[in-house]
């Protein structure tokens, strides 16, 4: 066990209030994405889309970038980015989730087109269980957000540390 207890490494800010905040817009934005696609008449086919995947992994990039540029010293080390992007993902995904799923539920043809895309049924707007697709559709997303932007927070950690952290020397 003492290769878990190896290294010293120093939180420089409060990384979860900046979670908390930078996965909370960066929710917001996705369903912002997915809800003015609706308004203007091309409804996304998919909750899960290349340009969604692009969007979050570029918010990620620059809210760590920005949580980085606003740390004393701008010093992070890998372990602060990495709980900060996966902090930043985890918030998005729910937030993303949960706005999909009142958008789901608020238009039926949004669910309808997600699930026709996706299942290849041919279901209507007047299905009774339509709003258990809304939920299935929400929860895919998140999951697929937390995954996706977990992957993107291991790379800009990668990308952005600029300290490393102190490897403790124990004799045995």
């Amino acid at each position: 066990m003492g290769i878990f207890h190896r290294y010293n490494s120093t939180i420089h800010g409060n990384y979860r209030r900046a979670y908390l905040r930078s996965g909370l817009v960066i929710g917001v934005l996705l369903a912002a994405y997915v809800l003015v696609r609706l308004l203007m008449g091309t409804p996304m086919h998919t909750p899960i889309s290349l340009v969604v995947d692009a969007i979050l992994l570029v918010l990620i990039f620059l809210f760590t970038a920005y949580y980085r540029n606003a740390l004393p010293d701008k010093k992070i080390t890998l372990k602060e980015a990495m709980l900060f992007g996966m902090g930043c993902a985890m918030v998005a995904g729910i937030v993303y989730g949960l706005l999909l799923w009142a958008i789901g539920s608020a238009s039926a043809e949004q669910t309808v087109l997600f699930t026709n895309t996706m299942t290849q049924n041919q279901i209507t707007t007047s299905d009774p269980q339509l709003h258990y697709w809304a939920a299935w559709w929400a929860i895919l997303s998140g999951v697929g957000t937390i995954v996706l932007g977990a992957f993107g927070a291991f790379l800009a950690a990668v990308l952005f540390r600029n300290e490393k952290s102190v490897i403790k020397h124990t004799k045995q």
